[in-house]
């Protein structure tokens, strides 16, 4: 951002013109309604975000009174695990409502900073002109320094010779020729002494016209600059603002790896031989079986078929595009079991990274599923589809169509997860097929 430049204090020679002060007033009330109108839509914005946050702030607070009633009673620990998942999801959503805040808060402060830089330009040219006039002004002082010094010889010789009667200067001549080109010497002395006291006091006249006209461009600049400084001042306080909200996505950050770590260490918690944990997890598979019974049936009615072939020549691609990344569970789980898909996770932290679309097509759903939590299936053609879960939020919608690479949603550990980590299917007509057949981790 540019700073305001000092004003000289010496004056300078030329006015500004009408026509310059015109279009100086002309930008400064432009500015002024620009920044007016711009000032209420960006408040009115600003406004329903805080009203979001605060609305997360309530359901988060709730959430939490649950968590206290629910926490210790293991014939509730699978709802006390869900709750711990919605809790999450409402901090993330919170923090994306910051998100939101911030690039707002950051679009006003450009706008402000480029309102400056037109009014410092104006300042600069206002400045150019007083520089202008100094230099033209120091030009005239030094006419009438040389007018001045050449006036007070003629006024000193005159002193010194005394005054000149027309009967000395007849009586000085050796005829009445000489005695006329003499007295007439004698009278242009007198018009031209006359004419340099005039000529200097118009110079001091166009020297005090134009200093006058100095000061008001310089009452001009003062209030440039003082539109300058407010908008500083509301700029501070918007960067302020935006430093609230960091501090606001970081302490949820905090939270969310907290509500994680807790349900880590709630499940690790159990014992796997307790009747409660084989129930929990007989019901688990059981519904994640009739689940995928749901989705098969839906990707044979709503979805293409075919011999599962990508017609793009890109094939698939892994959706966690970071380095770091590794399997946590694959198609068939370390115990043996099936798991029908892979987990996949990036060293250094997981939770929130982009989910980017394996290959480009249309998404087919876009949901909530209590086990699977956030989810989105793709349709690429020819019968092959692929299956995102456990997602902290999306970021399409059933009907969209995407490209390969497209960020679709965000890691989470919604629904039933024992950490963040990205769910990973692959499906033919329907069915699961091993995803480490498509791609490479």
């Amino acid at each position: 951002m540019k700073t305001s430049k000092f004003i000289k204090n010496s004056a300078s020679g030329k006015k500004l013109s009408s026509l310059f002060m015109a279009l100086v007033m002309l930008i400064t009330s432009v500015t002024c309604y620009m920044t007016v109108a711009f000032a209420e839509s960006t408040a009115d914005q600003v406004d329903e975000l805080e009203e979001k946050i605060s609305e997360y702030e309530e359901k988060i607070d709730e959430a939490e009174s649950k968590l206290a009633d629910l926490k210790g009673d293991i014939s509730s620990v699978k709802e006390y695990i869900e709750e711990l998942d919605a809790q999450v999801a409402l901090y993330q959503a919170q923090i994306d409502a910051y998100n939101e805040q911030i690039e707002e808060y950051e679009v006003q402060i450009s706008e402000y900073e480029e309102q400056n830089e037109e009014l410092q330009a104006q300042i600069d040219e206002l400045n150019e002109k007083i520089n202008e006039y100094n230099e033209e002004i120091e030009v005239l002082n030094t006419e009438i320094d040389g007018k001045y010094e050449e006036l007070k010889e003629l006024i000193r010789a005159n002193y010194i010779n005394g005054e000149t009667s027309a009967l000395e200067v007849l009586l000085c001549s050796d005829d009445f020729s000489e005695y006329l080109t003499k007295v007439q010497f004698v009278s242009s002395l007198a018009e031209y002494e006359q004419d340099l006291i005039d000529s200097i006091s118009d110079d001091i006249d166009a020297i005090d016209e134009t200093i006058k006209k100095i000061d008001e461009q310089k009452a001009e600049i003062q209030e440039v600059q003082a539109e300058i400084d407010e908008k500083i001042a509301a700029i501070e306080e918007l960067q302020n603002q935006v430093e609230s909200s960091k501090a606001g996505i970081e302490a949820n950050q905090n939270e969310i790896q907290e509500k994680v770590d807790e349900n880590a260490n709630y499940l690790e918690q159990l014992n796997d031989e307790s009747d409660e944990y084989e129930a929990m997890i007989a019901e688990y598979e059981a519904d994640i079986e009739a689940f995928d019974a749901e989705i098969t049936a839906l990707l044979q009615s709503n979805a293409s078929s075919g011999t599962g072939t990508l017609e793009s020549s890109s094939g698939l691609i892994c959706p966690l595009q970071y380095s770091g990344r590794y399997l946590s569970s694959g198609y068939y789980r370390s115990s043996g079991t099936f798991h029908g898909g892979l987990d996949i996770c990036v060293s250094g932290g997981t939770y929130g990274l982009s989910i980017s679309a394996a290959a480009a097509g249309t998404v087919v759903t876009a949901a909530y599923h209590y086990s699977y939590g956030n989810y989105v299936i793709i349709d690429h053609g020819n019968g092959l589809s692929t299956l995102y879960a456990h997602c902290s939020s999306l970021a399409v919608s059933v009907g969209q169509t995407v490209s390969q690479g497209e960020t679709i949603a965000y890691v989470g550990s919604t629904g039933n997860s024992t950490g963040p980590h990205l769910h990973f299917e692959v499906r033919i007509n329907g069915s699961r097929v091993d995803p480490s057949n498509y791609i490479t981790i």
